[in-house]
């Protein structure tokens, strides 16, 4: 229904964007859900730069090809089909409903500059509504498939993330002003500092959550070979029942 049929107006920024998607979705983390396998990028931060620049229109291209790039590319285990796919219409969806937040709050998208006081109104109503859409869909779509709640599974685990979509709809923002007003646009990689920021905070702190994890499994296979072990031992005391453990077990 909203795919852009006819001619892009800018084709050439289209193509950038398209490409600066794909590889800013490797700058990814493993969120810690056991059976999910789900991952975040700084990739959203294109998406709103494209939502400013070209509609929501040629943004939900962008927005698919980012999802494929994130769940094809750099992945410890290879999604399934329909969990690609699911990922990328999450992204269609949660792209049009902040175009949607975008426009009704008074944006204008295109290359003509807009000041930060004009465009603040509108690009936070936009990062909510990207920021909700986008995580409530995935968190429905783990808590069913784990049978848990909806709520509970988004709160947890992805409510913490909110802030990173505002600071990369900040960055993209300030990008968007400086390629509006001046013809300089190595100025608009200034933008790129404060996302590596946010995606290497996420990085460590999901990373001390990893080894905590891991941390806890080893104490709990310790005590359990621990348990084992005395168990064997006693059972080997016994001429009459001697291996009895074990055999109950095969049993």
């Amino acid at each position: 229904v909203f795919i852009p049929v006819g001619q892009l107006r800018h084709p050439v920024w289209f193509v950038a964007l398209l490409l600066l998607s794909s590889i800013t979705s490797a700058f990814k983390v493993t969120l810690p859900l056991a059976r999910s396998g789900s991952t975040m990028s700084v990739s959203y931060a294109v998406d709103f730069l494209s939502l400013m620049l070209l509609g929501p229109g040629p943004t939900m291209i962008v927005g698919a090809v980012s999802a494929w790039s994130q769940c094809t590319f750099r992945m410890a285990v290879k999604n399934p089909p329909y969990r690609t796919l699911f990922s990328m219409a999450s992204l269609i969806i949660s792209v049009q409903a902040a175009g949607a937040a975008f426009h009704a709050l008074g944006g204008n998208p295109g290359l003509a500059s807009m000041s930060f006081a004009a465009m603040a109104k509108p690009l936070i109503g936009a990062a909510g509504a990207y920021f909700f859409c986008n995580t409530a869909l995935v968190a429905s779509a783990i808590a069913l498939s784990t049978h848990q709640s909806v709520f509970r599974v988004w709160y947890e685990n992805f409510l913490w993330s909110a802030p990173s979509y505002f600071v990369g709809a900040v960055a993209a923002a300030s990008a968007s002003i400086v390629i509006g007003g001046t013809t300089n646009y190595w100025i608009a990689l200034l933008a790129a500092p404060p996302l590596y920021l946010t995606y290497r905070s996420y990085k460590i702190y999901l990373g001390r959550i990893e080894d905590e994890q891991r941390h806890v499994q080893e104490v709990s296979d310790l005590h359990l070979a621990t348990i084992e072990a005395l168990a064997l031992a006693i059972d080997a005391k016994d001429r009459t029942g001697k291996s009895h453990l074990r055999r109950v077990q095969v049993f």
